[in-house]
């Protein structure tokens, strides 16, 4: 079936003017923007590999800026030029592929969105430790608590297996050797969860729960009677992880920080879309990407690979035995960091709508999935026509034009929450429609606001469908136009439609209220799964904390995140970052440390001041 033909988009994969493959996503004015990524001017260096063979490192270094391609300049800025690709190289082949680290970068890129030359400054000190997302509302109070070589634990019977668990393990990788699990026990005493910590809590004066949200909780560290006591209580399991993972980033060196935490997550639901069009990710890409959302406090894993046959013209069959196997472990660990996974099918290019037979085989498969593992689907009618039908029956059924294609998709989300309210109750359902990144109210949203189930959310990607800014505005504007709460399926930092580009830099140009306005906030990945734990992470801090988000210290802290503890290796990694920040998000942040150096370069040439041509000339060739 041929995909909604209008002149904004085409079904499958289009060819844009200059011959570049774009994915169906995307619509055809994209075609035009490479030159926000790339622009007149500026050249890509040398191809290298990151999780995937096809991907070039794009460096911005301008080689129509008045003359510096000739010369001992252009000698010199060509060695930039290939050390920081040979930088490039030996991060993505070291640190992310697992053989080593690349230390001495040439050029230290500043910050993406900071003023040139900005001095940044650290988020955590000693005062007041780094914490991320960025928490609501952290406190320091009194010295610091040493673990020592025993601990007690006093967990609450009923409290999460995996905070607990989690919670020894930080125990152990913070040198303490010995776990007491009873009263008294010897050392510093651990309250998790339950009327001990409760208690705990309140000696410490920690601020009441009182509407703490799902997935919020409460921490403070200090002395209750004559013992060194954390004591950390959460709303429901997720808050009690949660919890423990801001533990875990305030021990440093067998010591705890002396804090008083009160934090909660701004949106509901936050996490990531494997939603990109090429190569889907493999088994220890995603089991790896699990982990990292459980540490950053995401808990929505969406898997929609774009070229997955069996949730697309093959959704009627089941997935392979051994991708079946492959699926329950994602489902494990995603189970073990706190993340609900969900799965989208894209059915509609070749399903009779009206046709029971059919939506047998729908909650059939989706039953199946539900069998996995997944606990939360999405139906996907994107790419679909509103005049093109795969049955006589539906062109009976439901006529011709956008409302009756609104009509049909309202339909088949109905039969799917009413199965799923039976069969699996709490199940959350969502459909991603055709019109998904327009704005305002048309036929086709009108009428599928009307006939969709009250249960259903309604996903869309702002105004475009890789939009520069998203407003709190747009966001409400949607929202009436549907009449449905909104999840925001984001198209940052997915690269699919420029597949010669890494887009590293942090997530931009949403205003908090689309956060806290959207019921669930999705990120759609790269194809390239380590790199995209930079943007990803930033996206993560926003979501939690979208009013308290900086984009300048957050990148910094994603990188330190990736580095591990490495100095070489974050060296090298914010080279990279730094070449290649640049998106549709922020067209400009490309190689921004080059930007006073090339301006002092050129000041310098229109002075006599031999000296300070040679300089600035000296600057430009490190």
């Amino acid at each position: 079936m041929r995909g909604h033909s209008s002149p904004t988009q085409r079904a499958g994969r289009q060819t844009c003017p200059f011959g570049q493959r774009v994915p169906c996503h995307i619509p055809f004015p994209v075609c035009h923007l490479p030159r926000s990524f790339t622009t007149p001017g500026k050249r890509r260096t040398t191809a290298t590999h990151i999780d995937t063979p096809t991907v070039v490192v794009v460096g911005s270094k301008p080689t129509g800026m008045a003359g510096v391609g000739r010369g001992e300049t252009a000698v010199r800025l060509g060695a930039r030029r290939r050390t920081a690709a040979a930088v490039a190289v030996a991060v993505i082949g070291g640190l992310l592929g697992g053989a080593g680290t690349a230390h001495g970068a040439t050029a230290r890129p500043q910050e993406p969105g900071s003023p040139s030359g900005a001095a940044q400054d650290p988020e955590g000190t000693a005062a007041t430790p780094s914490v991320w997302p960025r928490p609501q509302s952290l406190r320091t109070r009194g010295e610091a608590v040493r673990l020592g070589d025993e601990v007690t634990v006093v967990a609450d019977p009923a409290a999460d297996p995996y905070a607990v668990e989690l919670l020894e393990q930080l125990l152990r990788e913070s040198g303490v050797r010995t776990v007491h699990t009873q009263l008294p026990g010897r050392g510093p005493v651990v309250r998790l969860g339950g009327g001990d910590a409760l208690s705990a809590l309140r000696a410490l004066r920690a601020p009441e729960r009182d509407d703490l949200p799902s997935g919020g909780y409460r921490l403070a560290v200090g002395r209750v009677g004559d013992r060194d006591t954390v004591a950390l209580d959460g709303v429901g399991d997720d808050g009690l992880f949660h919890g423990v993972q801001t533990l875990r980033q305030l021990v440093k060196e067998g010591t705890v920080a002396s804090v008083v935490v009160r934090d909660w997550p701004g949106t509901a639901v936050r996490g990531t879309t494997e939603g990109f069009y090429g190569r889907p990710w493999n088994r220890e890409q995603r089991l790896a990407q699990l982990d990292f959302m459980g540490r950053t406090k995401q808990n929505r894993y969406l898997y929609a690979p774009g070229d997955d046959p069996f949730r697309q013209t093959r959704w009627r069959d089941p997935y392979p035995a051994a991708q079946r196997a492959q699926l329950r472990e994602l489902a494990e660990r995603a189970r073990k960091n706190h993340v609900t996974l969900a799965w989208a099918v894209a059915p509609a290019q070749s399903m009779c709508l009206a046709d029971e037979a059919d939506m047998k085989a729908l909650t059939r498969k989706i039953d199946a999935m539900w069998a996995l593992g997944f606990r939360a689907f999405q139906l996907q009618f994107q790419d679909v026509s509103y005049s093109e039908w795969h049955c006589s029956k539906d062109a009976r059924t439901f006529g011709s034009g956008p409302g009756a294609a609104a009509k049909a998709h309202a339909r088949v989300a109905g039969e799917v929450a009413r199965h799923l309210a039976e069969r699996h109750p709490g199940a959350e359902l969502s459909v991603m429609p055709t019109e998904f990144y327009q704005e305002g109210t048309t036929d086709y949203r009108r009428a599928l606001a009307e006939q969709l189930d009250g249960s259903v959310r309604v996903a869309w990607t702002g105004v475009g469908v890789v939009p520069r800014t998203i407003t709190g505005r747009e966001l409400a504007g949607a929202r009436d136009a549907f009449d449905h709460p909104l999840v925001t399926m984001d198209n940052y930092p997915v690269n699919d439609y420029a597949q010669d580009r890494l887009f590293l830099g942090p997530y931009t140009g949403r205003e908090p209220a689309v956060a806290t306005g959207s019921a669930a906030l999705l990120a759609n990945a790269m194809e390239q799964a380590t790199a995209s734990r930079v943007p990803l992470f930033t996206a993560a801090d926003y979501a939690w904390n979208p009013k308290g988000y900086r984009p300048e210290q957050s990148w910094q802290a994603a990188l330190d995140d990736l580095a591990g503890g490495d100095a070489g290796a974050r060296e090298a990694l914010r080279a990279l970052a730094g070449n290649d920040a640049s998106s549709i998000l922020d067209p400009d942040d490309e190689s921004a440390y080059l930007r006073p150096l090339l301006d002092e370069f050129w000041r310098s040439r229109a002075t006599a001041d031999t000296a300070a041509r040679d300089r600035a000339a000296t600057a430009l060739r490190a």
